[in-house]
C-alpha cells in the first residue's frame, strides 16, 4: 500500500493520472513555460544569488544535494498540480508518513541479517524492467562486473535513519513538503537493502532521473565510498521534470540530449554522451535494409496518454490519406492491459463505410521492436522512445499532436525531412507527400542519425 501511494499519489495531476493516465500538463509544457517553472523553482530555493552561487560557497555536499531534490520536486510539482489536488496530496501525504517511517524501520527489524551475496559486484544496477535490458551491457560497463538488482527488499536501519535526520538538519523545508519524505524514505530503504546485500565495490546504477529523490540517493552512495550513474532509459522530453538532478554520471544516448540537462540545471561535467550499443547496431543493421520500405504504417502506443480524443481524430487523418496497398498495424504499449483496442475497431468500422480497403490489425507483441520498424514505411505515436529507434532505423515518423509541442519535437531531430509534426494545421496534400516520398538517407541525415556513432568511434 505505501509502495502504491508514493509511486501513484506523489506526482499525479490528479485522479484521472493516479489510475494511470500521463498528466495532461506534462505532456503539454512548452520549452518556454519549462524555463519558467525552473527558474521560479531555482529562485524559491536558492533565492535571487541563483544555484551556482549558492553551490560555490557551499562547504557541504548534503546540504546542497538535499537542495536539489528540494528544487527538483518544487518543478514537478508546478507541472503536474493544480492548487486543490496539491492541497489534498500533502494533507494525504502528512497522515501517511510516520506510519510509513514506522513500518519501514519495522520490516527492517525484521530482517536481523541480510544475507550477503558471496560475489562482490563492482556494478548493481536496478533492473525493473525487462525493457531496459538493451540499455546495459558491455557498451556501458566494459571490463566491469554488474549484477542485475530486480528486487524490492528494503533495509532501514541506523545509517538510514541517522542519514535522513542529517538531511532534515540540513535543509529542514523538506518537511514541508510530505510527499518528497514519502519519495526519500522509500528509496532510501531501496539503496540501503541494495548496500547490504550486494556490497557494491564501485557504483549503483539506476535509470530515474525524473525520481526527485535521485539527488538525496547521490548524497547517501557517496558517505558510502560508491557513486551514482544514471543510464538515460526513454526520450527525456520534460525537462523541468528532470531538473537540478545531479549523479555522479549522466550517461545519455545522443549529443542532443546533453543540451537538455544542461539547461535544465543538471551539472554538466557529470553529462557523458556515450550512446548504447542496441543503438549503434540498430543504425548499422537495419537502416539500409529493405529500402525503399514496403507500405506499412506501424501505430505506437498513441492511447496511453490523455487525449483520446484529439489522437483518434489524428489517427484517422492519417490512415484515410493511405492507398488501398498499405498494411497497417499497431503495436500497444508493455503496459497496455485491455484485451481489446475499442478505439481500433471504432477506426476499421468508419474505413468500411468509407469503402476504404485497409484494416488495422495488431502487431503481435511476440514480434522484435527491431523488425516491425524495420519492415515499415512510416511509424505514427505520440511520445515513445520507439520514435527515436524508428528514425535511427530510416523510417519516417510522424508525431501526432496531443503530446510536446511542434518546436519541442522539430528541435530534437534538428527539422529532419524524415519527421513530421501532424495536427489540425496539416493539410492533406503534406501528409500525401510525406507518405509517398521516400526516406531522406542522405548525408546530412546520416550525419544527425548517427553522431553517437561518430563520437564513439573518436573516442576509441
Amino acid at each position: 500500500m505505501a509502495e502504491w501511494a508514493v509511486r501513484k499519489l506523489s506526482y499525479s495531476a490528479g485522479w484521472r493520472e493516479i489510475f494511470g493516465f500521463m498528466p495532461r500538463l506534462l505532456m503539454e509544457a512548452e520549452p518556454a513555460v519549462q524555463r519558467e517553472i525552473i527558474l521560479r523553482a531555482e529562485t524559491s530555493v536558492y533565492g535571487d544569488a541563483g544555484l551556482e552561487s549558492y553551490e560555490a560557497s557551499e562547504k557541504s555536499s548534503l546540504r546542497a544535494l538535499a537542495r536539489r531534490a528540494l528544487a527538483q520536486h518544487l518543478c514537478q510539482r508546478a507541472l503536474v498540480g493544480s492548487v486543490r489536488v496539491n492541497g489534498l496530496r500533502r494533507m494525504i501525504f502528512c497522515l501517511a508518513f510516520p506510519p510509513l517511517l514506522a513500518l519501514f524501520v519495522l520490516a527492517s527489524l525484521r530482517l536481523r541479517k541480510i544475507p550477503a551475496e558471496s560475489i562482490r559486484p563492482d556494478l548493481v544496477v536496478f533492473f525493473w524492467a525487462e525493457r531496459l535490458y538493451k540499455f546495459i551491457g558491455d557498451c556501458h560497463f566494459q571490463a566491469q562486473t554488474y549484477v542485475l538488482h530486480r528486487a524490492r527488499h528494503i533495509c532501514f536501519r541506523n545509517r538510514e535513519i541517522f542519514f535522513f535526520l542529517r538531511t532534515i538538519a540540513g535543509c529542514p523545508r523538506i518537511l514541508c513538503y510530505p510527499e518528497l519524505l514519502c519519495n526519500f524514505v522509500r528509496w532510501l530503504g531501496y539503496y540501503g537493502y541494495v548496500i547490504r546485500h550486494h556490497r557494491p565495490k564501485k557504483a549503483v546504477v539506476h535509470f530515474f532521473e525524473r525520481t526527485a529523490s535521485s539527488s538525496l540517493m547521490t548524497a547517501y552512495l557517496h558517505e558510502r565510498g560508491l557513486r551514482h550513474i544514471d543510464v538515460q532509459h526513454g526520450e527525456n522530453m520534460f525537462t523541468a521534470d528532470s531538473a537540478f538532478c545531479q549523479f555522479d554520471e549522466i550517461r545519455l544516448w545522443g549529443e542532443h540530449f546533453r543540451d537538455i540537462f544542461l539547461s535544465s540545471r543538471s551539472p554538466g561535467e557529470t553529462i557523458r554522451v556515450w550512446g548504447t550499443e542496441y543503438h549503434r547496431e540498430l543504425f548499422r543493421q537495419v537502416r539500409n535494409q529493405d529500402q525503399p520500405r514496403p507500405q506499412r504504417l506501424l501505430i505506437v502506443d498513441p492511447f496511453m496518454y490523455e487525449e483520446h480524443e484529439v489522437h483518434y481524430a489524428m489517427i484517422k487523418k492519417v490512415v484515410e490519406r493511405l492507398d488501398p496497398g498499405w498494411e497497417v498495424r499497431v503495436r500497444r504499449h508493455p503496459a497496455e492491459l485491455r484485451a481489446r483496442l475499442d478505439w481500433m475497431d471504432r477506426l476499421n468500422a468508419e474505413l468500411g463505410l468509407n469503402e476504404k480497403s485497409l484494416r488495422l490489425e495488431e502487431e503481435r507483441p511476440s514480434v522484435p521492436i527491431e523488425e516491425a520498424l524495420g519492415r515499415s514505411r512510416v511509424v505514427l505515436g505520440v511520445a515513445s522512445a520507439a520514435l527515436i529507434e524508428a528514425w535511427i532505423v530510416g523510417c519516417k515518423v510522424i508525431h501526432i499532436a496531443g503530446g510536446p509541442g511542434e518546436q519541442v519535437l522539430m528541435d530534437r531531430y534538428q527539422n529532419s525531412a524524415n519527421v513530421l509534426y501532424c495536427d489540425q494545421r496539416t493539410d492533406g496534400r503534406s501528409l500525401d507527400m510525406f507518405l509517398t516520398e521516400p526516406a531522406a538517407l542522405n548525408e546530412r541525415e546520416s550525419g544527425l542519425v548517427n553522431h553517437v556513432t561518430s563520437i564513439q568511434e573518436q573516442q576509441s
